[in-house]
């Protein structure tokens, strides 16, 4: 029976191995052992597609006598996920993630950076989880050659904690069944699909691993500021503020490079340099002695971290550390009827996978 709506209970979202053109399966002649893997905690999913045309015209004619396509596709896929590891970090290609090195050195590498995305869609009324291939009226909506152009985490009062992910991408399939497709992505340089490789996505679960839980809290993240703290450099005595939200967040702007004879970009190369910026909104407690003429003076460095628990054993469960960072902005807001506030933004450059004294770094569980 044809469906009337599609809703969140009957999807779930995967990510591909990489690169995007690689094998999908760990037998790749007999289809055995699926590379596919499930994203969790999915909370939104908009992947969409712009094909923009050059008009030929001429005199005496006044309407175009056609509308060509001179560049390749635009297509982008955005998702967020509530964080209560790093399971979906390590899926989507960040690594290492024991805070030994840059969170993006795998994508810097080249050995973490391309990949597709699959979007699995069941039958109407039915849960996604738990529905094998054999299932009937499913269909999988395939993003290929993707890239990751941006990645965000917030956490702040009253809500979990979430992760949001950008995607640039080259092509868009449609499929019909979760099992002996092809996948979407194409060659870069001539945008022919696909013949040779298929995949399969495997069963949806809920569950993580072991050390999974539902969700990580508010009450249960800690923010440490580093000697900024100590210093109070900017007149806020930051041990007495009341944190209320932060947001991390870098983009990863991609250049296509493109060449004669090549209907796509044959690469798509990060631009650089890659700042990571973090954002701290509080309520001003006592203030304290500072001066910003001193500030610019010393203009110190700072190491900072975002640290999210588990809620049942306290153990670390999740931790951004941001090295090198600078003050770059320091806003205090008071109105009647709200409590003063102030928000810190704080800035730092991701280095190369040698450099360990700065930019971005994670660590924590990964199942």
């Amino acid at each position: 029976m044809a469906r009337n709506r599609i809703i969140y209970q009957s999807e779930a979202l995967y990510a591909g191995p990489s690169p995007a053109t690689g094998n999908h399966f760990t037998n790749q002649n007999n289809l055995e052992g699926t590379l596919v893997k499930q994203l969790h905690r999915v909370q939104s999913a908009n992947y969409s597609f712009n094909i923009a045309r050059q008009d030929v015209n001429q005199f005496g004619e006044l309407a175009a006598i056609d509308r060509v396509i001179l560049e390749s596709p635009t297509v982008s896929l955005d998702f967020s996920y509530l964080l209560n590891s790093l399971a979906n970090e390590e899926e989507l290609g960040f690594a290492p993630l024991d805070g030994s090195s840059s969170c993006i050195s795998g994508i810097l590498n080249k050995t973490q950076d391309e990949r597709n995305y699959f979007i699995r869609t069941v039958g109407e009324g039915k849960d996604a989880l738990g529905i094998g291939s054999g299932e009937a009226n499913q269909n999988v909506i395939g993003i290929g050659n993707g890239f990751i152009s941006s990645y965000s985490t917030e956490g702040s009062v009253g809500n979990f904690p979430s992760v949001t992910v950008n995607v640039e991408a080259l092509n868009m399939a449609f499929d019909a069944g979760t099992t002996g497709n092809y996948i979407p992505a194409v060659n870069p340089v001539n945008g022919v699909k696909n013949t040779s490789i298929k995949y399969a996505l495997p069963t949806a679960v809920s569950s993580i691993g072991a050390s999974s839980v539902s969700a990580l809290r508010p009450g249960d993240i800690t923010l440490n500021l580093g000697e900024f703290d100590t210093d109070n450099a900017g007149g806020t005595k930051i041990s007495d503020a009341k944190i209320q939200s932060y947001t991390l967040s870098f983009d990863l702007a991609r250049t296509p490079l493109q060449k004669l004879g090549s209907k796509f970009a044959f690469a798509r190369e990060i631009t650089f340099p890659v700042t990571v910026t973090l954002s701290v909104d509080a309520l001003v407690g006592d203030l304290t002695t500072g001066n910003l003429a001193d500030l610019i003076v010393t203009d110190k460095n700072y190491d900072l971290s975002v640290t999210l628990k588990n809620p049942a054993t306290s153990a670390e469960q999740v931790k951004y550390t941001l090295k090198r960072a600078k003050l770059d902005s320091q806003e205090f807001s008071s109105s009647i009827g709200d409590n003063k506030s102030v928000t810190l933004t704080f800035s730092s450059q991701i280095g190369g996978p040698n450099q360990q004294d700065r930019g971005l770094f994670m660590s924590g569980v990964k199942d």
